[in-house]
């Protein structure tokens, strides 16, 4: 799957696939993706870890939904008989913006899911491509902003399928979070932390959870949280220094994250150890 076609879609990028049984390598996607699969069950073997395939059935006229990052290797046992959608991660974020959605930004991965609304969107686009685009700019981005609003009200959902996940074992767990102790100051991406555990995004994501009882995000936040608290109390550099060189990405930032874990905004923070001592 590629990057949408500016010519069509700001957004987005649509198509129609009939492509006989194949086999896909691993990639880096730079988009998150909605697949639409056809009239017949699809087989695929999915190398969910490495070296390892799982085998998976994609059920006729279900949904796929996936998010910017490793795409794992797969086999195709049966031919493709799918209609496949990119979106722009820019373009996703900006409409989440813009929507004011609340709760957590996370997106999370959807397989063999059911959900006409998103299905119609998609069927809508592909006739726009069909027709040569004849309709209209308006009418494109309308296209464009109903299904990207779908797909995130979608991903934005933890998943309630049945899941064969186990807890990440132990070793990959300390593994984890030493790279984020270590590299807790820099913008530690789920991708690095996924590869460096051999196993794809949302997997990773779920067995660390499971393991740990937090995201790999709220580790690192609070880490860094832990590391603000320790330079409040030991100097007197500006909150507004600490928080950037800890990771957060201003000052309020800081202040609004620090306040729900410990309390106590930093500054009231800092005045009543000073106080004590």
């Amino acid at each position: 799957m590629g990057a949408p076609d500016s010519k069509t879609w700001n957004a987005i990028g649509v198509e129609r696939r009939h492509l006989d049984a194949i086999e896909r390598p691993e990639e880096e996607m730079d988009c998150h993706y909605v697949i639409l699969w056809g009239n017949r069950p699809t087989i695929v073997d999915r190398e969910y870890v490495v070296g390892r395939y799982q085998r998976v059935v994609k059920p006729p006229h279900s949904l796929s939904l996936g998010c910017a990052g490793r795409l794992p290797a797969t086999r195709a046992l049966t031919p493709y008989d799918v209609t496949a959608c990119v979106i722009k991660t820019k373009a996703a974020l900006q409409l989440t913006d813009e929507l004011e959605m609340k709760g957590s930004n996370s997106l999370h991965e959807h397989l063999g899911v059911s959900d006409e609304p998103l299905a119609h969107l998609l069927r809508l686009a592909v006739l726009e491509v069909d027709s040569g685009s004849e309709t209209g700019c308006l009418y494109r981005e309308s296209i464009e902003q109903a299904l990207i609003s779908r797909f995130l009200k979608l991903a934005r959902t933890e998943t309630n399928q049945p899941t064969s996940v186990s807890p990440l074992p132990k070793t990959l767990v300390q593994r984890a979070l030493g790279k984020l102790a270590d590299e807790y100051e820099s913008d530690v991406s789920l991708t690095e932390l996924a590869k460096d555990a051999g196993y794809s995004r949302s997997h990773f994501h779920k067995m660390f959870h499971l393991a740990t009882g937090k995201t790999p995000f709220e580790c690192l936040r609070d880490m860094r949280l832990e590391a603000a608290r320790r330079d409040l109390l030991e100097g007197t550099e500006t909150i507004a220094s600490i928080a950037a060189r800890v990771g957060f990405s201003s000052h309020s930032h800081l202040t609004r994250f620090f306040t729900r874990k410990y309390g106590v905004s930093p500054s009231e923070f800092r005045r009543a150890n000073s106080v004590a001592t």
